[in-house]
């Protein structure tokens, strides 16, 4: 997305925020925008806003487990503090729950077996398999896609000119402009 901004002449900086701060930021106009966010999220912004026409991608969240291990456990199940969905579908299927600050605490505390099921958006798990960052035999295995969604981009309405560049940018130009995504 930087780069994107700097093509259409728009100066960014991005700071990386947990969920539910990213929320407070915006309303409180602290940043100008959300690079992405499922839609549902935007109903948790008292700032008025807009939202790309077009997705930026689409994401995947699964529940990932140690191989061998059972669909039922009675063991935690790790997650990233702050993460709703995350923290939504725990509460909702009432499991305990060992949770983390961020992916990389969550994966450590996987690979020094404190629990053998965790929660994750799947991009994110394919990424830390490719980087190595699981033992040979600690490498999950996707149990169950929870949810599936687009992620859209949101700035204050004031910037609503420029979304609307933006959001003919992303409908026209690669890796935005694929099948399946308008």
């Amino acid at each position: 997305m930087a780069e994107v901004y700097q093509n259409l002449g728009c100066p960014i900086e991005i700071v990386s925020l947990p969920g539910r701060r990213g929320f407070s930021a915006f309303n409180n106009g602290t940043i100008d925008g959300e690079l992405y966010r499922l839609p549902v999220g935007a109903k948790n912004y008292t700032r008025s806003y807009v939202q790309s026409e077009a997705p930026l991608f689409e994401i995947t969240n699964s529940l990932w487990v140690k191989p061998g291990s059972k669909r039922h456990s009675d063991g935690p199940t790790g997650y990233v503090i702050g993460v709703a969905w995350q923290e939504a579908y725990l509460e909702s299927n009432n499991l305990p729950k060992s949770g983390h600050r961020d992916i990389g605490d969550m994966i450590g505390h996987y690979n020094a077996g404190t629990f053998d099921r965790f929660l994750a958006e799947d991009t994110n798990i394919v990424a830390a398999i490719r980087d190595g960052e699981f033992g040979s035999d600690n490498v999950p295995v996707q149990l169950e896609v929870l949810n599936a969604g687009p992620l859209y981009h949101y700035l204050g309405t004031e910037f609503a000119p420029f979304m609307e560049r933006l959001s003919r940018y992303i409908i026209t130009h690669a890796p935005f402009a694929h099948e399946g995504m308008l």
